[in-house]
């Protein structure tokens, strides 16, 4: 029998490998009653059929006669993977983003909020210490303000986080001084959460879960405070881990500045439980998502599970100074120096471009972009990816 804690943690597992459709645990179980009833109805009923056939009938299907009569529909498997220009691969995923917004603003995409609405930061030139917070649609090509930066500060770009209902942000406001600001996603007053100073200051991930905000510092250790603000608290058991995305971190930080250091530990902070990650022997920079891990060899770049099984190699992740990205992004996207490789079914989308970038947030992002031409940006939106099942 399991213990309630173990019970959470593998229905929180099993969450993170569920497509996002919309189906939820309570209804996936009725589902499942229904399609147990429904075939409990059809066996009783062939076996109500049965004892009403003939003894000639029964050895006619016994011997195989008339089992051509009998139609059966074929099913369809995954489609071979393969590569091809991500437009063509994704074409629901890519669009153009036009660089300069409404009065000259200069906008960069962030990260993806649903498959067709993006995070963007807008900005005014020669204007440094201001900016606006963006919610940019992709089908209609207009955008509305979620939140003015604030000018006391200097925006840090690479530390927006945002769920469904908060953006929050980190401000410089001088040498080892920071502070944490907040939103409504929706749109409205930004409003200061906490500021720090010192060595807490060095912030290195910032993620937002429901009413809390979430950090982790560059030295180890992941803290948290009430987005209504108060005195910032260390979760217990988080010395020197660093934070993935909520609710995972690991005991290497996600940043490609760290050499041939693996990753040994993935933890669920809401449990503080581990999972011991079976690197490669031999294997370098190792760095895992939930599911997934990456690091290279002297054969190359490669994925494998936590657990070191599905052992695959991966070309052209290292095919840049840095990787875009140390850990598959969505459990699924590896980032390569020319595209996206989907761990799902095996495809690669190519990009013609010099550079690729990654939306610049605090948590990995799920927006790469690159320059189309003089005044736009390419950009492919993970999550808006088909689910492959």
């Amino acid at each position: 029998m399991r213990s309630e804690d173990e019970l959470i943690g593998a229905l929180r597992t099993a969450g993170e490998h569920a497509p996002d459709d919309g189906t939820g645990l309570l209804a996936g179980v009725a589902l499942r009653r229904r399609r147990r009833t429904r075939r409990r109805l059809r066996v009783l009923a062939a076996a109500t059929a049965v004892v009403v056939l003939s003894v000639g009938i029964r050895g006619a299907l016994l011997s195989g006669e008339g089992a051509g009569d009998v139609a059966t529909t074929p099913t369809s498997g995954p489609s071979a993977p393969r590569s091809a220009p991500v437009g063509e691969l994704w074409p629901g995923a890519v669009f153009t983003f036009a660089i300069e917004g409404p009065g000259g603003a200069r906008r960069v995409p962030i990260t993806g909020l649903s498959p067709t609405q993006l995070l963007i930061l807008s900005r005014m030139p020669r204007m440094q210490a201001e900016g606006t917070l963006e919610v940019y649609d992709s089908k209609s090509g207009s955008s509305r303000k979620v939140a003015e930066l604030p000018r006391s500060g200097r925006f840090v770009i690479g530390s927006v986080a945002a769920d469904g209902k908060h953006v929050v942000w980190q401000s410089s406001t001088g040498k080892s001084a920071l502070e944490i600001w907040t939103a409504p996603l929706a749109g409205g007053e930004a409003r200061r959460v906490t500021a720090l100073s010192g060595g807490r200051s060095d912030v290195d991930a910032i993620s937002v879960n429901g009413d809390q905000v979430i950090w982790s510092e560059r030295s180890g250790g992941v803290w948290r405070v009430p987005l209504t603000g108060g005195a910032p608290d260390q979760i217990t058991g988080t010395d020197g881990l660093h934070l993935l995305r909520w609710p995972w971190a690991s005991d290497a930080p996600a940043g490609p500045d760290l050499g041939d250091r693996n990753q040994t530990v993935l933890v669920d902070l809401t449990l503080i439980t581990s999972h011991e990650v079976d690197s490669l022997p031999g294997a370098k920079g190792v760095r895992c998502g939930p599911h997934w891990c990456l690091g290279r060899r002297a054969g190359g770049s490669f994925v494998q599970r936590i657990d070191g099984s599905d052992l695959r190699d991966v070309k052209g992740v290292f095919g840049r100074p840095k990787p875009l990205s140390m850990a598959p992004l969505l459990n699924r996207f590896v980032p390569l120096a020319d595209g996206v490789h989907d761990l799902a079914t095996g495809s690669t989308g190519t990009i013609d471009a010099r550079t690729l970038a990654l939306g610049a947030a605090g948590e990995p992002s799920t927006v790469l972009y690159w320059r189309k031409g003089p005044g736009s940006y390419g950009v492919l939106n993970l999550a808006a990816i088909p689910s492959a099942q």
